[in-house]
């Protein structure tokens, strides 16, 4: 029976890189979301259906329209993009690689080390948890 792929859960909102620079163009005034989108360079609608919806900093006015602080916003999309870069677990251990069916990090049984090139080695083993093949790469290189 094949296995299923388990992929990442969804963190939030993603964000380019040339999105990111651009966001050393907000001023400190309220933006419409339409000209947020024009700044940074995306489609009026992931401001409504993706930012908005996920914490995006805004408030209405009187008349219901949506108004977002330009430095707000830009400190937002920074604490999101650091959120994202954060993988628990990493940097692994001498003895840890991270098991594809398990999903996670985990302790290798038995490792074994293999030299690859002149300076990369491949450690594997046996992963503790389902007993499947775990491996990860090694700089060869001598500190």
């Amino acid at each position: 029976m094949p296995q299923l792929r388990r992929f990442k859960p969804y963190t939030g909102p993603s964000f380019r890189r040339a999105q990111i620079i651009r966001l050393g163009r907000l001023l400190d005034m309220e933006y419409k979301p339409s000209e947020i989108a024009d700044e940074i360079g995306i489609d009026v609608s992931a401001v409504y259906q993706s930012y908005l919806p996920n914490g995006c900093p805004h408030r209405r006015d009187k008349n219901n329209h949506i108004w977002i602080h330009g430095t707000s916003f830009a400190g937002w999309v920074k604490e999101i993009v650091e959120r994202n870069k954060k993988v628990p677990g990493f940097p692994l251990d001498e003895d840890e690689a991270w098991c594809v069916k398990c999903c996670k990090v985990v302790t290798m049984l038995d490792p074994h080390e293999r030299k690859i090139k002149t300076n990369l080695n491949m450690i594997y083993g046996k992963c503790s948890v389902c007993s499947g093949k775990v491996n990860r790469l090694k700089s060869g290189k001598v500190k």
